[in-house]
C-alpha cells in the first residue's frame, strides 16, 4: 500500500513539474509570421517584443530577467515574445539592426520602442507601461493611436537625422562618381584631339540614311565635307552608349532600332582653310546651334525626325566626339591609340580577421557577391593609413608559418557598376555591402565609396593586379674541365699531382657542384618545421583567444 502511494505521489511530482515547466515555456512567446504576429496582437495587457532578424538573433541576456518581471509585476497583464523581423511585414524597418529592439504595445497600438540592453532601463519602462495600460482599462487615461509599423517621435527624430546624413553622403558620392567620370571623358577628349581635332564622327538612323544628300548639301557651303561613310550595325550596347550622349536615342523603339537594322556613320572632315571648330559648324549647319533666327528657320536634324526616331546624331562637344569616335569608328582610332580604359566601378574596402578567410571565400563565391569582389590580399593588421602587405592570395598566406591573430583579409568590394546606364535592372546590385559579407562581422568598413576609394587606393595601389616576377635561381658553380690532353706530373714515387692533391684532400667533394649541393641539401634539413615548435603552428585558423575578465 505504501508504495503504491509512494508512486502515485511521484506521478504527481512529476506532473506538476511539468506543468511548472509547461508554464515557464508559454512566458515568452515565438512569432515568426504575420499570423503568428497577429493572433498575438489579440491579447489584452501589455505587450513585450523582443524584436530580432536572421543574422542577429534575440538578446538571451535579457530573458530571465523578463521572466521575473512577469512572475513579480506583470502577471496576467503582461506578455513577452520574441519577433523574427525577417518574415514579419510591420516589423521590416527593423531587420538591418544589431542591436538589442524592444516594441511595447496594447489594444494593437504601439506604445514605445527601446533600443539596447540596459536591463535597469527596460525595467523601468515595462512598470512605467504597465501602470499607464492599467489607468487605460480603468478609463483614466487614453491609448495613444499609433500603428505599429509607424514611428515613434524619438525613432521619428533619429530617422530625420539618419536620412540628413544619408542625403549628405548621397549628394558626395554621386559627386564624386561625376567628377571621376568627367576626368576619365576629358582625358579621353584629349589624346583624340591630337589625331583628330578636324574631325566630327556622326551616325544617321536606318529611318533617315537615304536623305545623306540632303546632310552633305547643308553642310558644304559652311566648309565641312563627308570623307567618308560606312554602314554600321550599332547593336544593343552601342545603342545604350549613343543614348548616354543623347536622350533622344534612348526609346525602346530607337534602341531595337539601332540594334537589328544598319545605321550610316559619317566622318565629316572640315576644309583647312576654315576657321572654327568642326563640331560648332556642323551643329549650326544641320541644327541650328547658335543662329538668331533658329525658331523660325527648319533645319535638316528637324527634317529628318521621321515617324518619332531621330534622324541623325551629331555630338555637342569634345566629350561627345570622343565617345562617338569611339564606338562609330574603334578601327581608325584603334590605329593610333589604345582602347579606353575599362572603367572602375565605386567601391569600399571590408577588414576581417585572416582567420575568417575560409568563411570570406564561402561568401564572395555566391552568386551575387563574386562579380563585386574586385581584389583582396592579406595585411599585417587593419592600419588603413598604412598598411603593410603580407601576400596577396589565400595559398600564399595558407604557406606561411608563422601566422598571427593581428593579421587580416582586405576585400575590395564593389557599391554599384561603373556605368549603370548600360545595364540591364536586374543586373544593378542593392545598394550598401553585400549582406553575406556583413554578416561575418567586418572588422572595418569604409564609411562610403569616397573614403573607399581612398583606402583601397592603399591597399591595392596601381598594379597590384599585375603578376609577380619570380627571381630566377642562381646558377650553380661548375668545376672546369681539365684538358684531357695535357700531361700529367710523375713525382719520384710514381704519383700524379693530381692523384697526391685527392689523396690529400681526403674526403673532400670531387667538384663545387658536389659542395653546392652538400649545403643546399644541409640547408633543406635545417629548414624542416618542427611539429613540436609553437612558432610552427597556425594561429589565423581560428578566432583570437578570449580575453579573461578580471
Amino acid at each position: 500500500m505504501a508504495l503504491t502511494s509512494a508512486v502515485a505521489n511521484a506521478a504527481a511530482a512529476a506532473a506538476a513539474g511539468a506543468g511548472k515547466k509547461a508554464a515557464q515555456v508559454q512566458l515568452q512567446a515565438e512569432l515568426n509570421n504575420d499570423d503568428e504576429w497577429h493572433k498575438f496582437m489579440q491579447r489584452e495587457g501589455l505587450l513585450v517584443i523582443d524584436v530580432y532578424s536572421e543574422w542577429c538573433g534575440p538578446c538571451i541576456g535579457m530573458v530571465g530577467n523578463l521572466k521575473k518581471i512577469k512572475v513579480e509585476l506583470g502577471g496576467d497583464n503582461l506578455h513577452l515574445a520574441v519577433a523574427k523581423s525577417d518574415n514579419i511585414e510591420c516589423l521590416k524597418r527593423f531587420r538591418k539592426r544589431s542591436e538589442p529592439t524592444w516594441m511595447f504595445l496594447a489594444g494593437g497600438q504601439l506604445l514605445n520602442v527601446m533600443f539596447g540592453a540596459d536591463a535597469p532601463r527596460l525595467t523601468r519602462t515595462i512598470e512605467q507601461e504597465l501602470r499607464n495600460e492599467e489607468q487605460v482599462q480603468t478609463g483614466e487615461r487614453g491609448r495613444p493611436l499609433r500603428a505599429p509599423h509607424e514611428l515613434t517621435p524619438p525613432e521619428q527624430e533619429v530617422a530625420t537625422a539618419q536620412e540628413k546624413i544619408y542625403q549628405e553622403r548621397r549628394q558626395k558620392e554621386i559627386a564624386a562618381i561625376e567628377a571621376a567620370r568627367t576626368a576619365r571623358r576629358e582625358d579621353r577628349a584629349k589624346r583624340l584631339e591630337a589625331y583628330f581635332n578636324d574631325i566630327c564622327p556622326a551616325l544617321m538612323t536606318p529611318v533617315a540614311q537615304k536623305h545623306l544628300r540632303r546632310v552633305s548639301d547643308a553642310l558644304e557651303p559652311i566648309g565641312v565635307i563627308v570623307a567618308d561613310k560606312c554602314p554600321l550595325v550599332v547593336g544593343k550596347d552601342g545603342a545604350k552608349r549613343l543614348a548616354v550622349e543623347d536622350p533622344e536615342f534612348g526609346d525602346e523603339a530607337v534602341v531595337a532600332l539601332l540594334a537589328e537594322r544598319p545605321a550610316l556613320a559619317l566622318l565629316l572632315k572640315k576644309a583647312p582653310d576654315k576657321e572654327g571648330s568642326v563640331i560648332e559648324l556642323t551643329r549650326r549647319a544641320l541644327y541650328g546651334d547658335g543662329e538668331e533666327d533658329q525658331e523660325t528657320k527648319r533645319y535638316p536634324a528637324e527634317e529628318l525626325y521621321i515617324d518619332g526616331v531621330p534622324g541623325i546624331f551629331v555630338p555637342k562637344d569634345r566629350h561627345q566626339r570622343a565617345a562617338a569616335l569611339d564606338l562609330l569608328f574603334p578601327k581608325m582610332v584603334g590605329a593610333v591609340l589604345e582602347p579606353p580604359a575599362v572603367a572602375e566601378p565605386p567601391h569600399v574596402a571590408m577588414i576581417f580577421g585572416a582567420w575568417q578567410r575560409r568563411a570570406v571565400l564561402a561568401a564572395a563565391a555566391a552568386p551575387r557577391v563574386s562579380s563585386r569582389v574586385l581584389r583582396c590580399g592579406f595585411f599585417a593588421d587593419a592600419d588603413v593609413n598604412e598598411p603593410k602587405l603580407l601576400c596577396k592570395t589565400v595559398d600564399k598566406y595558407d604557406e606561411k608559418l608563422d601566422k598571427d591573430y593581428c593579421e587580416t583579409m582586405v576585400v575590395m568590394v564593389a557599391m554599384g557598376l561603373a556605368e549603370p546606364e548600360l545595364a540591364e535592372p536586374g543586373d544593378i546590385p542593392p545598394e550598401g555591402p553585400p549582406v553575406e559579407l556583413l554578416a561575418l562581422g567586418p572588422l572595418h568598413v569604409s564609411a562610403d565609396i569616397v573614403v573607399g576609394e581612398e583606402e583601397c587606393a592603399r591597399f591595392f595601389p596601381s598594379g597590384y593586379n599585375e603578376p609577380e616576377v619570380k627571381p630566377k635561381p642562381k646558377p650553380k658553380k661548375k668545376k672546369k674541365k681539365r684538358n684531357e690532353t695535357k700531361e700529367e706530373t710523375i713525382d719520384s714515387t710514381g704519383v700524379s699531382a693530381s692523384e697526391a692533391a685527392e689523396a690529400e684532400a681526403g674526403a673532400e667533394p670531387d667538384s663545387l657542384a658536389d659542395a653546392d649541393d652538400a649545403a643546399d641539401g644541409d640547408d633543406a634539413a635545417d629548414a624542416e618545421p618542427d611539429d613540436d615548435d609553437p612558432a610552427a603552428l597556425d594561429k589565423a585558423t581560428s578566432p583570437p583567444p578570449a580575453t579573461p575578465h578580471s
